[in-house]
């Protein structure tokens, strides 16, 4: 009986391998489809979408010249599903930081966005103070012209001056495209990217903070001293987080081998109860990214 139900669990766990094996696969051949349909396509753009910026309608001209870079990112959202949680505006204030200043400003980002209700997005820009340039595209005028894939993973792309697209994913829901982007560009323009490839170590005094009980909508700072204890500098590329309560904050400079930086967390919550988040810390190390955690809880 007990050598039947052994038999049992290993028959069990075999096919359920199988099975995550075929989705793993199916998944790869959905990936691999997609990238060969894509990559090389021209993108088409329709003219006169509105363009905005923090609470405020600007110059079209000014926007015009995003589609003149050398290199352009094209984010495009359509009106499915969660605004907050499909923006990601945290993340790519920082991605827009990082190729800013890796590649001096010659790398444009073209958010297209179509939103079910325009206040409800302005009034996240106003929240996350993202300042970048947005196209309102309410009637989806681009997605008619590209018929873009359906999954929000595949409605990012990396083009080239000429529209043609590089590369496809979106970088901020998954690093590694964002590390494929950046490889793109950097071989395209011949410029070293040796302070990221120079893997270093790191400690930090503590990796969880327990903020104990808080008020709704304070002010709560948390700062997570790290050590460069490797031989190369510390560079620490891209600081994300979990949610938009949370703002983050670092010296941008690398952290030479012996010296020491902090990350600053402020956590301003929006509910009562429990919280747990999490943030993440993108760096040159093998172990990137590191997680940080705050925990408290909200009265």
């Amino acid at each position: 009986m007990k050598n039947k139900s052994i038999i049992l669990i290993i028959h069990i766990l075999f096919v359920a391998f199988i099975v995550a094996s075929c989705k793993n696969n199916r998944q790869q051949e959905e990936v691999t489809k997609i990238v060969n349909e894509w990559v090389g396509k021209e993108i088409l753009f329709p003219d006169n979408i509105p363009c905005y910026i923090l609470g405020k309608d600007t110059l079209q001209d000014f926007c015009k010249e995003l589609f003149r870079k050398e290199f352009k990112i094209l984010l495009y959202i359509d009106s499915a599903g969660c605004s907050h949680c499909r923006l990601k505006l945290f993340e790519w204030k920082q991605l827009i930081r990082e190729a800013n200043s890796l590649f001096h400003g010659n790398v444009g980002f073209l958010f297209f966005f179509q939103p079910k209700n325009v206040k409800e997005v302005r009034s996240l820009f106003i929240q996350e103070r993202f300042t970048y340039p947005v196209f309102m595209d309410t009637e989806g005028l681009i997605n008619s012209l590209n018929h873009f894939p359906h999954k929000q993973e595949y409605q990012c792309f990396l083009l080239d001056s000429n529209n043609k697209v590089l590369s496809i994913g979106n970088p901020a829901l998954n690093q590694r495209i964002w590390e494929i982007y950046l490889e793109k560009i950097s071989n395209q323009k011949e410029i070293s990217l040796n302070a990221l490839e120079s893997f270093t170590t790191f400690t930090v005094d503590k990796t969880i903070h327990d903020f104990g009980s808080i008020r709704k909508s304070d002010s709560n700072p948390a700062v997570f001293t790290i050590t460069n204890t490797g031989n190369h500098p510390l560079v620490i590329s891209r600081v994300s987080a979990s949610c938009g309560c949370t703002n983050v904050e670092w010296n941008k400079q690398p952290v030479e081998p012996g010296k020491t930086a902090s990350i600053r967390v402020e956590m301003r919550p929006e509910e009562t109860g429990y919280f747990r988040k999490t943030v993440e810390v993108y760096c040159n190390t093998k172990e990137s990214p590191v997680k940080l955690t705050i925990t408290g809880t909200t009265i």
